[in-house]
């Protein structure tokens, strides 16, 4: 029983089963390609493929307050934030706009369990391949977090 959320996580035989064989396939595939991290809810397809759990702090949202110049991690000053990464590889790839989205808070319980069954069984939203039309995306790419031009941002500016 998970003493957060008095779930009875019990699963039946098959399901566990399928569970083992794609946690598998994302241990051969997700981990050494991207880095992985497991946390059950993968939100690649909005972070330019990059983990955004590799961030010391596991935010899901944008850097912390503390991304050094130069775009140091706070916590570790030897590393790139995870965040400013984030930002460039989003950019290169032209998927700025999947930043702008809010990304739900962590699920703790989906924590070591598949994403991609996950997605099977509706208990997370299947990644978006596409970068949104319309919705508003336009403003925000024209204009930055803060409202200024995007050209110059930096990952300390990507909410």
């Amino acid at each position: 029983m998970n003493l957060v959320t008095k779930e009875k996580r019990t699963f039946s035989r098959p399901m566990r089963l399928l569970s083992a064989l794609m946690l598998l396939g994302e241990d051969v595939i997700k981990v050494p390609v991207f880095r992985c991290q497991r946390c059950g809810e993968c939100i690649l397809s909005h972070t330019g493929f990059v983990c955004s759990q590799r961030c010391p702090k596991r935010l899901r949202n944008g850097p912390c307050g503390g991304t050094g110049e130069g775009g140091t991690c706070e916590v570790y000053p030897e590393r790139m934030c995870i965040w400013y990464l984030i930002y460039r590889r989003a950019s290169l790839f032209g998927r700025l706009k999947m930043l702008y989205r809010v990304e739900k808070i962590h699920n703790w319980n989906l924590e070591k369990t598949s994403a991609w069954l996950n997605v099977f069984v509706k208990r997370i939203e299947p990644p978006k391949w596409r970068v949104p039309k319309g919705e508003g995306w336009e403003e925000a790419e024209k204009e930055g977090p803060s409202g200024d031009s995007n050209e110059g941002s930096c990952a300390g500016e990507v909410k």
